[in-house]
């Protein structure tokens, strides 16, 4: 029996007694269906199903905007998650990282991007450091992005610490980015031709 997607719920409710939580995460305890339905459309909500394992089965009360949040919240999580036959690397290091060994650990996270390999990437906050996270993902994504790009992209996922996945691109991905890197150098050699007649005119 294939999931169904989160939020996809009509009026058909197989269960007769339900646990309904409101909008706002609090619960409103066990009703029959038709008073769940009632008071779905009194307050122009969807009732989504959260636990169906359980007596009685949880069902929740929220916005379309909640829904399309919720999804999202899955969808980022379903992503990280390495697909089977994928093999997924792990690297960490402190936002104090040298230099010296910054370059070390990138040219180990190209190797594996070449072998078509998932990185995944967690730094931690040096507590003596000032060095934003984030701008060492962008230093790490600046030296591969010929081959690489953000499976996931950076978050903070406690505090002090931040983690990210990277890929390989897709050949329509490299495709795209080629052709996106030929531009702008068309476009440099053309305001430097600019700047040449411009210089040769005023002399």
């Amino acid at each position: 029996k294939s999931k169904a997607v989160f939020g996809s719920v009509g009026r058909r409710i197989p269960y007769r007694i339900l646990h309904v939580i409101n909008q706002d995460g609090e619960s409103l305890g066990n009703m029959h269906r038709a008073e769940a339905l009632r008071l779905m459309d009194q307050h122009d909500l969807k009732l989504v199903l959260l636990r169906e394992n359980v007596d009685p089965p949880v069902y929740r009360l929220m916005t379309g905007q909640q829904i399309h949040e919720e999804q999202l919240k899955r969808a980022e999580k379903q992503k990280a998650k390495p697909k089977p036959g994928i093999v997924q690397k792990e690297l960490s290091f402190s936002s104090a990282i040298a230099k010296n060994d910054l370059e070390t650990k990138t040219k180990q996270i190209a190797q594996w991007i070449e072998k078509k390999y998932h990185v995944k990437v967690t730094i931690r906050q040096a507590k003596d450091s000032n060095t934003d996270m984030f701008m060492l993902y962008d230093e790490i994504l600046e030296t591969v992005s010929e081959k690489a790009t953000y499976l996931s992209k950076p978050k903070v996922t406690r505090e002090g610490v931040s983690t990210c996945i990277l890929r390989h691109m897709s050949d329509r991905e490299l495709k795209a980015y080629q052709k996106a890197e030929n531009q702008k150098k068309n476009t440099v050699k053309k305001d430097e031709n600019e700047d040449l007649k411009s210089s040769e005119l005023h002399q």
